[in-house]
């Protein structure tokens, strides 16, 4: 009996540790699986919460960007804009809007739905409770072809806080999420974002992305309260427990929730506890196979427990690695590529954030504008790596004499920026001014094999005598180094007002145009076209000066900009027209071959239907064949109406007058023009000639062009030509006429009689 007993009891202890531990096991295995199953969604949810967020951080920049539409650089922020939004596929389009709701902008054709109308208006009239750092969510469309899209709602505000407009952006929903529908989450997972307070606005299953009408009420979830967790609940309509993990966006109103099944999850991972007992029974019937089966089911677990572990060491890897690409495109998008320091835009935010805390403590500050001399020369001289190595020199040097707490930051190019903080007013800017200019000076040895010398000129502002923000002082420390380098270069200035007459002299210049071109204070001059084919001069292109009683003679950068924004383009305008129309019948009085002079026309001029028969007058006045005037526009001018714009062009072309596409490849370079505008002669863009010689990219581009027109029966001029090396390109690919400074400067009238004399231009005797 004891033997039995002592069996019995043996067996009975045995099965007894057995039912203990086994349970144990199952307990710890179904804790383990939901712990990792748990981390798996929290780490999706945060995942997914910050490329959502990073998607609406460049919303914020569209937002910025349009800023200056409402600046008045509404050409530069269109093409801005364009620019970002064919470089973000994110974003279908973008729409601007005043604080009347009107639409200002749109990169698209398209209308605006009643709802969307609706959102606009009712952002604009709470827009004063907005920042530029948040935004809204518009509604959805109900169309199947819109369904994917949500109107996102930002505030313009401009560089003094004030709210000037909205800006939607419509966010395209299956490029954002179409990356997430692989993700394994299993038949029953979902991920959801949700718009506060409560549109579910796409959910995510294995099966692909799904849009759902269902209104959800955030006050009303069981984790409402909570910015992110974890927890089991049974959220969606079939009422089963899911293991859910959620993300509240810090900035945005934005929800992102990760769900599976607990049933599912838990079946994945092999969790059943039926399988069991039936075992543990057999265990009570053969007690040796007791001692191997839990042998094997414990090499097992082992086995499991591993797989769990490599799956979360896995998971983990992914998280850093996801990180650290965060952190790097950080840091592109922050600091300058070829020197590693903070680039423009993080030097514009660490200066606003010292300036701020310099308005706190009452502290002085001071901003240098740094410009290597005559670094131009040695880029063109000894090559742009040559340069590169300059300014990796240039830079350590700096950082070399600067303390750690003063930020410096490569701005472009070769200008350099440097923010003082907490130094004894201009006296102790003025010792670390010239440590700088003693230091960058000094000869820069064995760089690819060459010893350069530059100099630094220096330009200071000082905060708060000479600005109160980072733009102001920025603007003012420019313009006292441009000082500097006035002064002899190689030295430092320090920023005074009378360095910034500028607003002045514009007013008075825009006072006095309109009495400039009615008292024919203006003048033109003349730069000869030739033809590659016989190297003769065979016309002119028109360029007006402003012969100032005063300022003397002013170049057209100065005050054309001012006649477009002030409306008295076309007026100015009609004043060049009839003054080449003049030109041209007093050579013809003289007895001079006249040649066909070009004027350039603007966008507001080709909007103006009456433009074609006011040339026929003056063409008409001065007894002069039409071919002797041609006309020249940009692609920028066609922007608009375009309907009036080709009709206008076509009532040119039937009078006579030949037209000419300028700037071709500046702008959108639409081919459509060609095709469909009365265009008889292509001028390739400046641009592209100066790069034939260094790019051949801008080579081939330009031969395409040439052959492009020709194709289409068109003439070809390339502008800008300075350089022989250009010139025999330009032959050799076929070009029909050139001009630029190789050939000739812009002439006045007197100068042009000799040409007109004798119109043939010779190469072998001009001086490259």
């Amino acid at each position: 009996m004891r033997p039995l007993v002592g069996v019995v009891s043996l067996f009975l202890l045995v099965l007894a540790a057995t039912w203990i531990i086994t349970g144990q096991r199952l307990s710890a295995e179904k804790d383990m699986a939901s712990r990792n199953a748990q981390s798996h969604q929290e780490s999706l949810a945060l995942i997914i919460s910050e490329h959502l967020t990073q998607v609406l951080d460049r919303g914020v920049l569209f937002a910025l960007a349009s800023a200056e539409w409402f600046d008045g650089n509404s050409n530069d922020a269109k093409n801005r804009l364009a620019a970002m939004l064919s470089a973000d596929h994110t974003f279908q389009r973008i729409a601007l809007y005043d604080l009347q709701s009107n639409r200002v902008y749109a990169s698209s054709p398209s209308t605006d739905s009643e709802q969307l109308g609706e959102a606009v208006q009712l952002a604009i009239k709470n827009v004063s409770t907005y920042d530029e750092s948040r935004m809204h969510v518009g509604p959805q469309a109900g169309s199947m072809v819109q369904v994917w899209q949500v109107p996102l709602l930002y505030p313009v505000v401009d560089r003094t806080g004030r709210t000037r407009g909205l800006c939607l952006i419509i966010l395209d929903l299956g490029f954002l999420l179409g990356q997430y529908r692989d993700i394994e989450i299993g038949r029953t997972g979902a991920i959801q974002i949700l718009s506060r307070p409560g549109s579910e606005i796409v959910r995510v299953r294995q099966g692909g992305l799904e849009l759902s009408t269902k209104q959800w009420h955030t006050e009303r979830l069981p984790f409402s309260g909570l910015q992110h967790g974890s927890l089991v609940t049974n959220l969606f309509e079939d009422k089963h427990d899911y293991q859910t993990s959620f993300k509240h966006l810090e900035r945005y109103p934005f929800l992102v929730v990760v769900s599976r099944d607990l049933a599912e999850m838990q079946a994945d991972y092999g969790i059943n506890g039926s399988r069991f007992p039936p075992i543990l029974w057999m265990l009570t019937a053969i007690l040796l196979g007791a001692t191997v089966w839990v042998g094997l089911v414990i090499q097992k677990q082992e086995r499991l427990v591993r797989a769990l572990e490599a799956a979360d060491a896995d998971k983990h890897k992914l998280i850093l690695q996801l990180e650290g690409e965060t952190l790097r495109a950080i840091e592109l998008a922050s600091h300058d590529h070829l020197t590693s320091l903070p680039n423009r835009r993080m030097f514009y935010e660490l200066g606003a954030s010292h300036i701020a805390r310099a308005k706190r403590s009452r502290l002085h500050y001071g901003l240098l504008y740094i410009d290597l001399d005559r670094f131009k020369s040695i880029n063109d001289t000894l090559g742009h790596h040559v340069g590169d190595l300059l300014l990796q020199t240039v830079s350590s040097r700096l950082t070399s004499v600067l303390r750690e707490s003063d930020v410096v930051a490569r701005l472009g190019g070769d200008e350099f920026a440097v923010l003082l903080g907490e130094v004894d007013g201009a006296h102790g800017i003025s010792v670390i001014a010239q440590k700088i200019v003693e230091t960058v000076g000094r000869p820069c040895i064995n760089l690819d094999g060459h010893d350069i010398q530059v100099s630094p000129s220096i330009g200071i502002a000082v905060f708060p005598r000479d600005g109160h923000n980072i733009e102001t002082l920025a603007r003012h420390a420019d313009a006292a180094m441009y000082k500097s380098k006035r002064a002899g270069r190689g030295r430092f200035t320090f920023y005074e007002p009378s360095l910034n007459p500028v607003s002045a002299r514009q007013f008075e210049l825009e006072q006095r145009l309109p009495h400039a071109i009615a008292c024919d204070e203006l003048v033109l001059y003349f730069q000869p076209k030739v033809r590659l084919s016989d190297f003769r001069i065979v016309g002119f292109e028109a360029l007006v000066r402003w012969n100032h009683p005063e300022h003397g003679l002013i170049q057209p950068g100065e005050f054309i900009p001012m006649a477009e924004s002030t409306g008295m383009d076309v007026a100015l305008g009609d004043w060049v027209a009839k003054a080449a129309c003049r030109q041209l019948a007093l050579w013809r009085e003289d007895g001079l071959d006249t040649l066909p002079i070009a004027i350039n026309v603007t966008a507001r001029q080709l909007h103006d239907e009456d433009l074609s028969e006011r040339i026929a007058e003056y063409l008409s006045e001065f007894k002069l064949p039409a071919h002797l005037l041609q006309v020249e526009i940009t692609e920028g001018s066609l922007v608009g109406d375009i309907e009036i714009a080709s009709s206008v062009l076509q009532d040119l072309e039937n009078i006579g007058v030949r037209i000419a596409l300028d700037d071709f490849g500046n702008g959108y370079s639409s081919f459509n023009y060609i095709r469909t505008l009365p265009i008889h002669v292509i001028k390739i863009d400046r641009s592209f000639v100066e790069g034939i010689r260094n790019s051949p990219a801008d080579a081939v581009i330009v031969a395409s062009i040439v052959t492009l027109a020709h194709n289409l029966n068109k003439r070809v001029i390339a502008e800008g030509v300075e350089l022989m090396e250009q010139l025999m390109h330009l032959k050799t690919v076929g070009c029909d006429e050139v001009q630029g400074y190789l050939l000739n400067r812009p002439m006045p009238v007197e100068a042009v009689r000799q040409i007109l004399i004798q119109p043939t231009w010779y190469p072998d005797e001009q001086t490259v």
